[in-house]
Protein backbone atom coordinates (compact mmCIF):
# COMPACT_ATOMS: atom_id res chain seq x y z
CA UNK A 1 0.00 0.00 0.00
CA UNK A 2 1.30 3.12 -0.23
CA UNK A 3 2.61 5.43 2.13
CA UNK A 4 2.92 2.45 3.98
CA UNK A 5 6.43 1.15 5.47
CA UNK A 6 7.29 -2.29 5.45
CA UNK A 7 7.59 -3.86 9.51
CA UNK A 8 11.19 -4.32 10.28
CA UNK A 9 12.12 -8.21 11.02
CA UNK A 10 13.29 -8.84 14.75
CA UNK A 11 16.82 -8.97 14.97
CA UNK A 12 18.79 -11.87 15.78
CA UNK A 13 19.44 -11.95 19.86
CA UNK A 14 22.17 -14.32 20.85
CA UNK A 15 22.50 -16.13 24.12
CA UNK A 16 25.19 -17.42 25.81
CA UNK A 17 24.22 -19.62 28.41
CA UNK A 18 20.14 -19.91 27.24
CA UNK A 19 20.24 -22.56 24.71
CA UNK A 20 18.28 -21.48 21.73
CA UNK A 21 15.86 -24.76 21.36
CA UNK A 22 15.38 -24.80 25.41
CA UNK A 23 11.05 -26.52 26.11
CA UNK A 24 10.96 -26.45 29.85
CA UNK A 25 8.20 -23.42 30.59
CA UNK A 26 9.78 -20.93 32.91
CA UNK A 27 11.93 -17.63 32.45
CA UNK A 28 15.18 -17.61 32.56
CA UNK A 29 17.38 -14.63 32.54
CA UNK A 30 21.03 -14.45 31.99
CA UNK A 31 23.14 -11.45 33.28
CA UNK A 32 26.19 -9.97 31.81
CA UNK A 33 27.81 -6.85 30.86
CA UNK A 34 27.33 -3.81 28.59
CA UNK A 35 31.01 -2.39 27.46
CA UNK A 36 29.96 0.13 24.82
CA UNK A 37 29.50 2.87 27.30
CA UNK A 38 32.84 1.45 29.60
CA UNK A 39 35.00 3.95 31.10
CA UNK A 40 38.99 3.60 30.38
CA UNK A 41 39.92 0.17 32.04
CA UNK A 42 42.20 0.14 34.54
CA UNK A 43 45.83 -0.16 33.96
CA UNK A 44 48.07 -2.32 35.76
CA UNK A 45 51.21 -0.23 36.58
CA UNK A 46 53.79 -2.65 37.67
CA UNK A 47 57.32 -2.08 38.01
CA UNK A 48 60.50 -3.87 37.84
CA UNK A 49 63.75 -2.87 39.25
CA UNK A 50 66.95 -4.91 38.49
CA UNK A 51 70.26 -4.24 40.83
CA UNK A 52 73.10 -5.50 41.97
CA UNK A 53 72.64 -8.33 45.17
CA UNK A 54 75.06 -9.55 47.91
CA UNK A 55 76.09 -13.00 48.65
CA UNK A 56 74.81 -12.41 52.25
CA UNK A 57 71.35 -11.47 50.98
CA UNK A 58 68.94 -14.44 51.50
CA UNK A 59 67.06 -14.42 47.98
CA UNK A 60 67.33 -16.13 45.38
CA UNK A 61 69.02 -14.33 41.88
CA UNK A 62 66.80 -13.67 38.88
CA UNK A 63 63.87 -13.98 40.91
CA UNK A 64 61.25 -10.88 41.33
CA UNK A 65 60.32 -10.52 45.01
CA UNK A 66 57.44 -8.38 45.14
CA UNK A 67 58.76 -5.01 47.61
CA UNK A 68 56.54 -3.28 50.22
CA UNK A 69 59.52 -1.65 52.05
CA UNK A 70 63.24 -1.16 51.72
CA UNK A 71 64.59 -3.04 54.98
CA UNK A 72 63.35 -6.13 52.96
CA UNK A 73 65.67 -5.13 50.01
CA UNK A 74 67.92 -5.10 52.32
CA UNK A 75 67.06 -8.50 53.72
CA UNK A 76 67.04 -10.12 50.40
CA UNK A 77 70.34 -8.86 48.94
CA UNK A 78 71.93 -7.80 51.98
CA UNK A 79 72.64 -4.66 53.67
CA UNK A 80 74.16 -1.65 51.37
CA UNK A 81 74.00 -3.55 48.31
CA UNK A 82 72.81 -1.99 44.95
CA UNK A 83 69.56 -4.07 44.75
CA UNK A 84 68.47 -2.36 48.29
CA UNK A 85 69.57 1.20 47.49
CA UNK A 86 67.61 1.02 44.33
CA UNK A 87 64.44 -0.11 46.54
CA UNK A 88 65.25 2.95 48.83
CA UNK A 89 65.68 5.01 46.50
CA UNK A 90 62.41 4.20 44.77
CA UNK A 91 60.17 3.77 47.44
CA UNK A 92 61.37 7.50 48.43
CA UNK A 93 59.54 8.81 45.00
CA UNK A 94 57.18 6.38 44.80
CA UNK A 95 55.51 3.77 47.85
CA UNK A 96 52.41 3.43 45.79
CA UNK A 97 52.76 1.51 42.36
CA UNK A 98 53.20 -1.99 42.52
CA UNK A 99 56.68 -2.96 42.32
CA UNK A 100 59.29 -6.29 42.10
CA UNK A 101 62.88 -6.14 42.59
CA UNK A 102 65.37 -8.63 41.08
CA UNK A 103 68.75 -9.47 42.85
CA UNK A 104 71.88 -10.43 40.25
CA UNK A 105 74.84 -11.61 41.73
CA UNK A 106 78.83 -10.58 41.39
CA UNK A 107 79.96 -11.94 37.87
CA UNK A 108 82.74 -14.54 38.24
CA UNK A 109 86.13 -12.85 38.55
CA UNK A 110 84.86 -9.35 39.19
CA UNK A 111 87.03 -6.99 41.04
CA UNK A 112 86.11 -4.66 43.76
CA UNK A 113 86.61 -0.64 43.66
CA UNK A 114 88.34 0.94 45.92
CA UNK A 115 89.54 4.03 47.31
CA UNK A 116 91.39 6.42 50.28
CA UNK A 117 91.06 8.95 52.70
CA UNK A 118 94.18 10.06 54.11
CA UNK A 119 94.34 12.34 57.00
CA UNK A 120 97.77 13.59 58.06
CA UNK A 121 98.48 17.01 60.49
CA UNK A 122 97.28 17.15 64.30
CA UNK A 123 94.07 18.85 65.36
CA UNK A 124 94.51 22.55 66.65
CA UNK A 125 91.23 22.95 66.65
CA UNK A 126 88.05 20.88 67.91
CA UNK A 127 85.57 20.35 65.15
CA UNK A 128 83.64 17.90 62.99
CA UNK A 129 85.24 16.11 59.63
CA UNK A 130 82.78 15.79 57.47
CA UNK A 131 82.82 12.75 54.99
CA UNK A 132 80.12 12.30 52.20
CA UNK A 133 80.51 8.40 51.22
CA UNK A 134 77.88 7.65 48.08
CA UNK A 135 75.70 10.78 49.52
CA UNK A 136 75.41 9.92 53.56
CA UNK A 137 76.95 12.00 55.89
CA UNK A 138 79.84 10.33 57.80
CA UNK A 139 80.65 13.04 60.99
CA UNK A 140 83.57 12.07 63.22
CA UNK A 141 84.66 14.58 66.41
CA UNK A 142 88.28 15.91 66.06
CA UNK A 143 89.88 17.14 69.32
CA UNK A 144 92.42 19.32 70.31
CA UNK A 145 95.45 17.66 70.08
CA UNK A 146 94.27 14.17 67.89
CA UNK A 147 96.97 12.82 65.84
CA UNK A 148 96.09 11.90 62.25
CA UNK A 149 96.49 7.92 63.38
CA UNK A 150 93.93 8.93 66.00
CA UNK A 151 91.68 10.85 63.44
CA UNK A 152 91.58 7.72 60.71
CA UNK A 153 90.82 5.46 63.35
CA UNK A 154 87.87 7.50 64.80
CA UNK A 155 86.68 7.99 60.93
CA UNK A 156 86.88 4.17 61.20
CA UNK A 157 84.38 3.63 63.65
CA UNK A 158 82.29 6.20 62.81
CA UNK A 159 81.59 4.66 59.42
CA UNK A 160 81.12 1.04 61.12
CA UNK A 161 78.38 2.97 63.08
CA UNK A 162 76.51 3.56 59.98
CA UNK A 163 77.29 0.14 58.16
CA UNK A 164 74.28 -1.37 59.54
CA UNK A 165 70.32 -1.01 59.33
CA UNK A 166 68.80 0.90 57.88
CA UNK A 167 71.35 3.37 56.71
CA UNK A 168 74.23 0.62 55.30
CA UNK A 169 76.97 2.08 53.01
CA UNK A 170 77.97 0.51 49.62
CA UNK A 171 81.72 -0.05 51.10
CA UNK A 172 83.63 -1.77 53.67
CA UNK A 173 86.36 -0.01 55.58
CA UNK A 174 89.66 -0.67 57.20
CA UNK A 175 92.43 1.84 58.43
CA UNK A 176 96.45 1.30 58.56
CA UNK A 177 97.97 4.07 60.56
CA UNK A 178 96.17 7.56 59.11
CA UNK A 179 95.14 6.00 55.89
CA UNK A 180 91.20 4.87 55.69
CA UNK A 181 90.76 2.18 53.18
CA UNK A 182 87.44 1.85 51.08
CA UNK A 183 86.36 -0.77 49.08
CA UNK A 184 83.11 -1.69 47.33
CA UNK A 185 80.93 -4.35 48.54
CA UNK A 186 80.28 -5.86 44.99
CA UNK A 187 82.40 -6.73 42.40
CA UNK A 188 82.44 -4.74 39.15
CA UNK A 189 82.24 -0.66 37.39
CA UNK A 190 79.32 0.19 39.45
CA UNK A 191 81.67 0.69 42.42
CA UNK A 192 84.05 2.95 40.59
CA UNK A 193 80.62 5.33 40.87
CA UNK A 194 81.05 5.46 44.71
CA UNK A 195 81.15 9.06 45.62
CA UNK A 196 83.56 9.57 48.60
CA UNK A 197 84.17 13.33 49.35
CA UNK A 198 84.34 15.95 52.25
CA UNK A 199 82.53 19.17 53.35
CA UNK A 200 79.25 19.43 50.64
CA UNK A 201 77.09 20.42 52.99
CA UNK A 202 77.60 24.59 54.03
CA UNK A 203 79.09 24.70 57.41
CA UNK A 204 81.21 21.59 57.22
CA UNK A 205 84.63 22.27 57.40
CA UNK A 206 87.90 20.25 58.31
CA UNK A 207 89.29 20.81 61.58
CA UNK A 208 92.26 23.51 61.62
CA UNK A 209 95.59 21.25 62.18
CA UNK A 210 94.60 18.45 59.93
CA UNK A 211 94.27 17.83 56.11
CA UNK A 212 92.14 15.02 54.35
CA UNK A 213 92.75 13.87 51.22
CA UNK A 214 90.58 11.70 49.16
CA UNK A 215 91.90 8.82 46.12
CA UNK A 216 88.45 8.20 44.50
CA UNK A 217 86.69 5.17 43.56
CA UNK A 218 88.47 3.08 41.20
CA UNK A 219 89.52 -0.30 39.78
CA UNK A 220 86.19 -2.10 40.06
CA UNK A 221 85.95 -4.03 36.79
CA UNK A 222 83.65 -7.02 35.26
CA UNK A 223 79.96 -6.35 35.58
CA UNK A 224 77.15 -9.79 35.82
CA UNK A 225 74.90 -9.65 32.91
CA UNK A 226 71.06 -9.27 32.98
CA UNK A 227 70.50 -11.87 29.98
CA UNK A 228 68.93 -14.45 32.49
CA UNK A 229 67.31 -11.87 34.25
CA UNK A 230 65.39 -10.80 31.47
CA UNK A 231 64.58 -14.32 30.59
CA UNK A 232 63.06 -15.05 33.45
CA UNK A 233 60.27 -12.30 33.50
CA UNK A 234 59.57 -12.28 29.25
CA UNK A 235 56.35 -13.52 29.58
CA UNK A 236 55.33 -11.01 32.34
CA UNK A 237 53.49 -7.48 32.83
CA UNK A 238 56.14 -5.20 33.83
CA UNK A 239 55.17 -1.61 32.17
CA UNK A 240 58.56 0.29 33.90
CA UNK A 241 61.73 -1.73 34.59
CA UNK A 242 64.79 0.39 36.18
CA UNK A 243 68.12 -1.35 36.23
CA UNK A 244 71.36 0.00 37.62
CA UNK A 245 73.65 -0.75 34.96
CA UNK A 246 74.68 1.12 32.14
CA UNK A 247 77.44 -1.09 30.57
CA UNK A 248 76.50 -1.47 26.22
CA UNK A 249 76.12 -5.24 27.20
CA UNK A 250 73.46 -5.10 29.51
CA UNK A 251 72.17 -1.82 27.65
CA UNK A 252 71.86 -3.58 24.72
CA UNK A 253 70.06 -6.56 25.97
CA UNK A 254 67.62 -4.42 27.56
CA UNK A 255 66.82 -2.51 24.98
CA UNK A 256 66.33 -5.56 22.71
CA UNK A 257 63.90 -6.94 24.67
CA UNK A 258 61.92 -3.18 24.85
CA UNK A 259 61.67 -3.67 21.48
CA UNK A 260 60.21 -7.38 21.69
CA UNK A 261 57.95 -6.46 24.47
CA UNK A 262 56.31 -3.21 22.55
CA UNK A 263 56.23 -5.17 19.33
CA UNK A 264 52.09 -5.70 18.44
CA UNK A 265 52.90 -9.76 19.13
CA UNK A 266 54.41 -8.85 22.72
CA UNK A 267 52.20 -7.03 23.80
CA UNK A 268 54.05 -6.65 27.17
CA UNK A 269 54.70 -2.85 26.59
CA UNK A 270 57.86 -1.61 29.06
CA UNK A 271 59.49 1.79 29.54
CA UNK A 272 63.04 1.68 31.25
CA UNK A 273 64.58 4.10 33.19
CA UNK A 274 68.69 4.60 34.09
CA UNK A 275 70.88 6.84 35.11
CA UNK A 276 74.70 7.93 33.82
CA UNK A 277 77.32 9.24 35.78
CA UNK A 278 79.99 11.82 33.59
CA UNK A 279 80.75 14.90 31.88
CA UNK A 280 78.96 16.59 29.46
CA UNK A 281 81.81 14.85 26.62
CA UNK A 282 80.92 11.80 28.07
CA UNK A 283 77.34 11.89 28.04
CA UNK A 284 77.51 12.88 24.45
CA UNK A 285 79.61 10.16 23.81
CA UNK A 286 77.52 7.65 25.37
CA UNK A 287 74.51 9.02 23.71
CA UNK A 288 75.56 8.75 20.16
CA UNK A 289 75.94 4.81 20.68
CA UNK A 290 71.56 4.67 22.39
CA UNK A 291 68.49 5.20 20.07
CA UNK A 292 65.62 3.56 22.04
CA UNK A 293 62.40 4.69 21.87
CA UNK A 294 61.52 2.68 24.95
CA UNK A 295 64.22 3.70 27.73
CA UNK A 296 65.30 7.51 29.59
CA UNK A 297 68.72 8.17 31.41
CA UNK A 298 69.19 10.89 33.29
CA UNK A 299 73.06 12.48 33.04
CA UNK A 300 74.27 13.89 35.68
CA UNK A 301 78.07 14.98 36.29
CA UNK A 302 80.12 13.85 39.94
CA UNK A 303 77.07 12.67 41.42
CA UNK A 304 76.95 12.28 45.02
CA UNK A 305 74.52 9.67 44.84
CA UNK A 306 75.10 6.54 43.22
CA UNK A 307 73.72 6.20 39.66
CA UNK A 308 71.58 3.37 40.27
CA UNK A 309 69.58 5.78 43.05
CA UNK A 310 69.06 9.01 40.26
CA UNK A 311 67.95 5.79 37.85
CA UNK A 312 65.66 4.29 40.89
CA UNK A 313 63.97 7.48 41.96
CA UNK A 314 63.49 8.61 38.80
CA UNK A 315 61.48 5.56 37.56
CA UNK A 316 59.66 6.29 40.94
CA UNK A 317 58.27 9.26 39.96
CA UNK A 318 57.92 8.62 36.13
CA UNK A 319 56.13 5.28 37.33
CA UNK A 320 53.97 6.60 39.27
CA UNK A 321 52.90 9.92 37.63
CA UNK A 322 52.52 7.94 33.67
CA UNK A 323 50.27 6.01 35.07
CA UNK A 324 47.97 8.78 36.24
CA UNK A 325 47.90 10.60 33.40
CA UNK A 326 50.55 8.99 30.36
CA UNK A 327 50.70 12.31 28.35
CA UNK A 328 51.41 14.94 31.07
CA UNK A 329 54.91 15.95 31.16
CA UNK A 330 57.28 15.22 34.32
CA UNK A 331 58.66 19.07 34.67
CA UNK A 332 59.08 19.57 38.37
CA UNK A 333 58.83 16.75 39.62
CA UNK A 334 61.17 15.89 42.35
CA UNK A 335 63.86 13.22 43.59
CA UNK A 336 63.52 12.57 46.89
CA UNK A 337 66.31 11.78 49.10
CA UNK A 338 69.19 13.02 45.59
CA UNK A 339 71.42 15.08 46.37
CA UNK A 340 72.28 17.91 44.04
CA UNK A 341 75.40 17.86 42.29
CA UNK A 342 78.04 20.86 43.74
CA UNK A 343 77.04 24.18 41.70
CA UNK A 344 80.42 23.43 39.14
CA UNK A 345 78.90 20.08 38.40
CA UNK A 346 75.89 21.10 36.89
CA UNK A 347 75.26 21.61 33.50
CA UNK A 348 74.63 24.77 32.00
CA UNK A 349 71.73 26.00 29.53
CA UNK A 350 73.33 25.43 26.96
CA UNK A 351 74.76 22.20 27.57
CA UNK A 352 71.32 20.90 29.14
CA UNK A 353 69.71 21.99 25.10
CA UNK A 354 72.26 19.54 23.59
CA UNK A 355 71.91 16.61 26.51
CA UNK A 356 67.80 17.02 25.48
CA UNK A 357 69.01 16.71 21.23
CA UNK A 358 71.28 13.62 22.10
CA UNK A 359 68.08 11.55 24.12
CA UNK A 360 69.35 12.35 27.62
CA UNK A 361 66.67 13.45 30.63
CA UNK A 362 68.01 16.05 32.59
CA UNK A 363 67.14 18.00 35.37
CA UNK A 364 67.12 21.41 37.12
CA UNK A 365 68.04 22.17 41.09
CA UNK A 366 66.17 24.43 43.37
CA UNK A 367 67.26 26.99 45.50
CA UNK A 368 66.62 24.72 48.36
CA UNK A 369 68.84 22.11 46.83
CA UNK A 370 65.89 19.93 45.66
CA UNK A 371 66.60 18.04 42.45
CA UNK A 372 64.01 17.90 40.09
CA UNK A 373 63.32 16.49 36.60
CA UNK A 374 63.50 19.23 34.03
CA UNK A 375 62.14 17.25 30.61
CA UNK A 376 62.22 13.76 30.33
CA UNK A 377 62.98 12.74 26.72
CA UNK A 378 63.80 9.26 25.20
CA UNK A 379 67.45 7.80 23.71
CA UNK A 380 65.48 7.97 20.25
CA UNK A 381 67.41 10.19 17.65
CA UNK A 382 66.72 8.82 14.30
CA UNK A 383 65.27 6.66 12.18
CA UNK A 384 65.90 3.30 11.37
CA UNK A 385 67.24 4.54 8.36
CA UNK A 386 69.39 7.31 10.61
CA UNK A 387 67.19 10.10 9.31
CA UNK A 388 66.72 12.19 12.21
CA UNK A 389 63.37 11.87 14.24
CA UNK A 390 61.64 13.49 16.86
CA UNK A 391 58.11 11.33 16.58
CA UNK A 392 59.42 9.64 20.11
CA UNK A 393 61.01 12.05 21.78
CA UNK A 394 59.38 12.58 24.75
CA UNK A 395 58.81 10.14 26.89
CA UNK A 396 54.79 10.62 26.81
CA UNK A 397 55.04 9.64 23.25
CA UNK A 398 54.76 6.28 23.96
CA UNK A 399 53.81 5.65 27.11
CA UNK A 400 50.43 7.57 25.98
CA UNK A 401 50.48 5.39 23.05
CA UNK A 402 51.11 2.11 25.07
CA UNK A 403 47.88 3.06 27.38
CA UNK A 404 45.68 3.90 24.09
CA UNK A 405 46.07 0.48 22.43
CA UNK A 406 46.05 -1.52 26.23
CA UNK A 407 42.53 0.20 26.75
CA UNK A 408 41.46 -0.46 23.14
CA UNK A 409 42.59 -4.32 23.41
CA UNK A 410 40.85 -4.70 26.66
CA UNK A 411 37.73 -2.86 25.57
CA UNK A 412 37.67 -4.70 21.93
CA UNK A 413 38.31 -8.28 24.33
CA UNK A 414 35.57 -6.84 26.66
CA UNK A 415 33.00 -5.59 23.90
CA UNK A 416 33.55 -8.14 21.09
CA UNK A 417 34.42 -11.35 22.98
CA UNK A 418 32.38 -13.95 20.15
CA UNK A 419 31.32 -11.82 17.60
CA UNK A 420 30.93 -13.13 14.17
CA UNK A 421 32.51 -10.93 10.91
CA UNK A 422 30.46 -9.45 8.79
CA UNK A 423 30.85 -7.15 5.88
CA UNK A 424 28.61 -3.35 6.10
CA UNK A 425 25.25 -3.48 4.44
CA UNK A 426 24.92 -7.38 4.80
CA UNK A 427 21.44 -8.83 6.56
CA UNK A 428 23.70 -10.60 8.96
CA UNK A 429 24.59 -6.94 10.04
CA UNK A 430 21.74 -5.30 10.23
CA UNK A 431 19.71 -8.17 12.18
CA UNK A 432 21.94 -10.22 14.16
CA UNK A 433 23.43 -8.38 17.01
CA UNK A 434 26.46 -10.57 17.74
CA UNK A 435 27.89 -9.46 14.01
CA UNK A 436 30.25 -6.71 13.79
CA UNK A 437 31.31 -4.94 10.45
CA UNK A 438 34.16 -2.50 9.69
CA UNK A 439 31.72 0.27 10.19
CA UNK A 440 30.75 -0.53 13.36
CA UNK A 441 34.29 -1.12 15.07
CA UNK A 442 34.90 2.51 13.07
CA UNK A 443 32.11 3.73 15.30
CA UNK A 444 33.45 2.26 18.63
CA UNK A 445 37.07 3.17 17.75
CA UNK A 446 35.95 7.11 17.23
CA UNK A 447 33.57 6.32 20.24
CA UNK A 448 36.89 5.67 22.28
CA UNK A 449 38.69 8.37 20.24
CA UNK A 450 36.26 11.19 22.19
CA UNK A 451 36.72 9.27 25.58
CA UNK A 452 40.99 9.37 25.38
CA UNK A 453 40.90 12.94 23.69
CA UNK A 454 38.20 13.61 26.96
CA UNK A 455 41.05 12.23 28.87
CA UNK A 456 43.44 14.84 27.71
CA UNK A 457 45.88 12.21 25.91
CA UNK A 458 45.19 13.33 22.51
CA UNK A 459 43.53 15.90 20.70
CA UNK A 460 41.32 16.10 16.79
CA UNK A 461 40.17 12.84 17.64
CA UNK A 462 36.59 13.82 15.60
CA UNK A 463 39.61 14.23 12.60
CA UNK A 464 41.69 11.48 13.09
CA UNK A 465 38.92 8.69 13.73
CA UNK A 466 37.52 10.28 10.39
CA UNK A 467 40.50 9.31 8.95
CA UNK A 468 40.94 6.08 10.64
CA UNK A 469 39.89 2.88 8.19
CA UNK A 470 38.76 -0.85 8.97
CA UNK A 471 38.34 -3.49 5.92
CA UNK A 472 37.83 -7.03 6.12
CA UNK A 473 40.89 -8.96 4.97
CA UNK A 474 40.02 -10.29 1.42
CA UNK A 475 41.98 -12.72 1.64
CA UNK A 476 40.91 -13.98 5.43
CA UNK A 477 37.44 -13.81 6.11
CA UNK A 478 37.69 -14.11 9.79
CA UNK A 479 39.84 -10.62 9.93
CA UNK A 480 39.46 -7.42 10.60
CA UNK A 481 42.37 -5.22 9.77
CA UNK A 482 42.57 -1.33 10.45
CA UNK A 483 44.83 1.90 10.61
CA UNK A 484 43.84 4.10 14.02
CA UNK A 485 45.04 7.29 13.72
CA UNK A 486 45.48 9.56 16.71
CA UNK A 487 47.07 13.09 17.65
CA UNK A 488 48.98 12.83 20.73
CA UNK A 489 48.21 16.08 22.85
CA UNK A 490 51.33 18.42 23.45
CA UNK A 491 52.94 19.86 26.70
CA UNK A 492 53.37 23.61 27.41
CA UNK A 493 57.33 22.67 27.55
CA UNK A 494 58.13 26.47 25.39
CA UNK A 495 56.74 29.83 25.63
CA UNK A 496 58.75 32.05 22.97
CA UNK A 497 57.38 35.43 22.71
CA UNK A 498 58.06 39.04 21.79
CA UNK A 499 57.83 41.79 25.08
CA UNK A 500 57.66 45.10 23.22
CA UNK A 501 56.81 48.54 24.14
CA UNK A 502 55.68 51.47 22.05
CA UNK A 503 57.50 54.58 21.83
Amino acid sequence: MSGTTAPTPPQTISFNEIPYSWQVPGTYVEVRPNYSQAGLLPYPANVLIIGQMLASGNAQQNVPYPLVQALDAQAWFGAGSVAADMAAAFLAANPYTQVSIMGVGDAAGAVKAAGTLTIAGTATQAGTLALYVAGKRIATAVNVGDTAATVAGNVLASIQDVTGLPNALPVSAAVAADVVTLTALHGGTLGNQIDLRLNYQPGDLTPTGITATIVAMAGGATDPTITAALSAISDTWYTDIVMAWSDATNTSALEAALETRYNAMGKLDSHAYGAIAGTYGTLAADAATLNSRFRSILGVQNPLNPSWEWAAAFCGQASFNLANDPARQLRGLSLPGILAPAQGDRFTLVERENLLLDGITTFNVQVDGTVSLERAVTEYKTSALGVPDTAWHDIMVPKTMSRIRYDWAGYVTLTYPRNKLADDGTLAAEYDTSVVTPSRMKGSWASRSTLYEQQGWIENSGTTAAQSIFVRDQNDRNRLNARQQVQVIGNLMILAAALEFQV
